[in-house]
């Protein structure tokens, strides 16, 4: 109603907008949703449309929306995998230190989270690839190595 009272609807469609404002709504709530997700939801609306009226509403209404927190993300993945409590709880704890460390900062939180697991099946002896980490979060397997990577050696330099 805002972004219709302000003009923003005007020249975009209807369905685009409803869909930004919507997932705009899930981040201000701390909702995990994706824009994948959105998409889905919303079949005649591409995913850049949506990221492009999301903008749109942040820089118009003043919106503020809190940074997506990594964690929040762990519980949904490893829900998709099977994965056992002990295991998330790991990938939670590896999450919590790299946020102390600033090492999240700039990256996408699901491909954090990813990562995170794919680190917490290794030190739990879960047997995942990448891959099925990477497919249950909707990434590449591309950005759960990267990612891996980049946690390993924060928290290796913690370690030492």
């Amino acid at each position: 109603r805002r972004a219709l009272r302000a003009g923003l609807v005007r020249g975009r469609s209807i369905k685009s907008i409803m869909a930004a404002a919507t997932y705009a709504a899930c981040r201000m709530l701390g909702t995990p949703r994706d824009l994948r997700e959105f998409e889905r939801s919303y079949p005649a609306v591409k995913r850049k449309t949506i990221a492009q009226g999301y903008r749109l509403l942040l820089k118009h209404l003043g919106l503020k929306v809190p940074v997506a927190d990594p964690s929040i993300y762990v519980n949904k993945i490893a829900a998709k995998v099977g994965l056992d409590q002990r295991t998330v709880q790991e990938a939670i704890r590896l999450l919590n230190e790299a946020v102390k460390r600033k090492a999240t900062v700039g990256k996408d939180p699901v491909g954090i989270a990813a990562a995170a697991l794919y680190m917490a099946c290794q030190e739990t002896t879960q047997n995942l690839t990448q891959k099925d980490i990477a497919k249950a979060a909707g990434v590449t397997e591309v950005t759960v190595r990267n990612r891996f990577k980049g946690l390993k050696d924060v928290l290796e330099t913690v370690a030492a």
